[in-house]
């Protein structure tokens, strides 16, 4: 029996998913809020380039963000990412680096490349696993749902009686011994010595 066709373990999974979505469609909605509340806040080119680190520098200005100054082939940029990142980095570090799809001056612009900052930063790369995942789900219902096919239908010979019928005399004749054939009376009995003389 498939996992997904038991009621209970298929219910289970509906509900995450549907939870999953609700959550990355409520982080979506407040990075658009606060996307449209922000007068500083524009939109950037999303990307994804590994870089090589030439020094980390404090920003005295920011309690959540320094300045790091990385080189990608001849050009050298300043990218702004989080202290604790920034503070795991060192000169000549070779590091992917992923850029926020927007800016606002408050937040870091770029993060080093991890599965989690990755879905925080583009929460709507879950949406397509999870429509697969309901897809799955659907199907398995309905497969689950579908009246069964009837039963195959085997039929056992029992050549027993077939191989004794063999044996077995046309109908209106005796067993063998009686002296009894088709069309003939019986013989009669001799008689006894007792009536005799």
């Amino acid at each position: 029996m498939p996992v997904l066709s038991r009621p209970a373990l298929r219910w289970s999974a509906l509900v995450g998913l549907w939870a999953l979505v609700g959550a990355v469609l409520w982080i979506l909605l407040v990075q658009g809020f606060l996307l449209a509340l922000n007068p500083f806040c524009h939109l950037q080119r999303p990307s994804l380039v590994r870089v090589m680190v030439k020094s980390v520098d404090r920003d005295p200005n920011s309690h959540i963000t320094d300045y790091v100054t990385v080189k990608q082939g001849e050009d050298e940029e300043i990218l702004r990412m989080l202290k604790a990142e920034a503070a795991e980095l060192h000169e000549y570090d070779e590091v992917w680096i992923l850029s926020a799809w927007y800016s606002d001056g408050l937040r870091p612009t770029q993060y080093l490349l991890t599965p989690h900052r990755l879905l925080l930063e583009y929460p709507v790369a879950l949406l397509l696993p999870a429509a697969w995942a309901l897809w799955r789900l659907h199907k398995a219902r309905k497969k689950a749902e579908a009246a069964p096919p009837p039963p195959i239908r085997r039929t056992f010979t029992d050549d027993f009686h077939l191989r004794a019928q063999r044996f077995a005399k046309p109908d209106g004749t005796s067993p063998p011994g009686t002296g009894q054939e088709e069309g003939k009376p019986a013989a009669e009995a001799p008689p006894s010595k007792a009536h005799e003389g």
